[in-house]
């Protein structure tokens, strides 16, 4: 073994890397800025739980449960009617509703009344447990005031979802589109550079398609590899893992089919940027992980900061994200309003993308 040979390996290994500036570039400012992110985002106070209180007993017991819950520093209480409760939670205005019937006092006495109701939107998996365990305490303090008195147990509805959803039917819509969207912008983004390579990119500029063209082909060679992915996650994630959802599983192929068109020249856009595999793959926690982090995934987006807010509403996943959530536990239509201008989003992202890419052909062929 020869201790020259291997530092004069050694050293020509970090003179390339010296001189290739792009990657020296993606090895400092990617790791700052994903633990930025991270720091920030582990830190954050999470909101509190919208939930509105319907006190329909007048008893000192349900009084003091109604107290109760407005104290619960996790909670942002408002009285309402037991009649604006479905409203409200349908528009996002509430998260939870708890009512409190007439005579509900008198189970603390340990005589007969009517059972506490919860109504829950299930769209969010936080909400229940939270608001149960919740009422768990407040009626334990209650309950250690009255001798002999029965801690009623409240009757849950669920708006959307339902009990048999568990954590990973929640997440499943967001990694759904996820991993649509990563595996195709790799797809794209090392097979176009594989064009670049070969030299097939210099033959079509002598042929009489344009940029356009050019683009808009790609796009379709790559987009039809991108659908068959798309299908294999969901399809695999579905019946497969075995998650629960409510809407059409044809909408949900929609959405994520129109995610990856976007994937797929933001892949050719980029790849245009990179002049080896290594470096197209080096684009991925500049422009994949953000997007994890920001778009409502795992933190939700109002709960960040304003300027963080608005970054996310310029993420194609944030709208995929958004749109499969409504669809997959809220049973929405792709035509209801909310979930049209989530994929309006995604269809002008791909738009800009294919314009992008056109003018960033335009520079790699010269």
């Amino acid at each position: 073994m020869n201790i020259n040979r291997i530092s004069a390996l050694a050293v020509r290994i970090v003179l390339q890397f010296r001189r290739d500036h792009r990657t020296l570039a993606l090895i400092v400012g990617a790791p700052i800025v994903v633990l930025t992110l991270l720091a920030y985002l582990i830190n954050l106070t999470p909101s509190p739980v919208q939930v509105g209180v319907v006190l329909e007993d007048t008893s000192p017991q349900a009084q003091r449960l109604a107290e109760e819950l407005r104290s619960l520093p996790f909670f942002a209480p408002q009285d309402v009617a037991r009649d604006e409760v479905e409203g409200l939670i349908q528009s996002g205005s509430l998260e939870a509703a708890v009512i409190v019937p007439a005579g509900y006092g008198l189970r603390f006495l340990g005589q007969q009344g009517p059972d506490l109701e919860v109504v829950v939107d299930g769209g969010r998996s936080r909400t229940a447990p939270l608001v149960l365990q919740a009422l768990a305490q407040a009626r334990a303090k209650v309950a250690a005031a009255q001798i002999g008195a029965e801690l009623p147990q409240p009757q849950v509805t669920y708006v959307h979802a339902g009990p048999e959803y568990k954590t990973l039917d929640y997440f499943a819509p967001t990694f759904v589109a996820f991993f649509a969207f990563l595996f195709v912008y790799l797809l794209t983004a090392v097979g176009f550079l594989r064009e670049r390579a070969f030299g097939t990119l210099e033959r079509l500029s002598a042929s009489p398609l344009t940029r356009t063209e050019m683009v808009l082909g790609y796009m379709a060679g790559f987009s039809a590899f991108a659908l068959v992915q798309a299908a294999i996650i969901l399809l695999y994630t579905v019946f497969v893992i075995g998650i629960h959802y409510t809407g059409n599983l044809l909408m949900v192929f929609v959405i994520v089919a129109v995610l990856t068109l976007g994937a797929v020249n933001m892949g050719i856009l980029l790849s245009t940027f990179a002049k080896t595999e290594l470096q197209a793959v080096q684009f991925i926690p500049m422009v994949i992980t953000p997007q994890s982090l920001l778009a409502g995934i795992f933190w939700p987006i109002p709960d960040m900061h304003i300027v963080l807010q608005v970054i996310a509403h310029l993420l194609p996943l944030t709208y995929a994200n958004f749109a499969l959530q409504e669809v997959m536990i809220k049973g929405e239509s792709i035509l209801s309003p909310s979930v049209a201008a989530d994929v309006g989003a995604l269809l002008a992202f791909a738009a800009v993308m294919v314009v992008l890419a056109s003018m960033a052909l335009r520079r790699a062929r010269t």
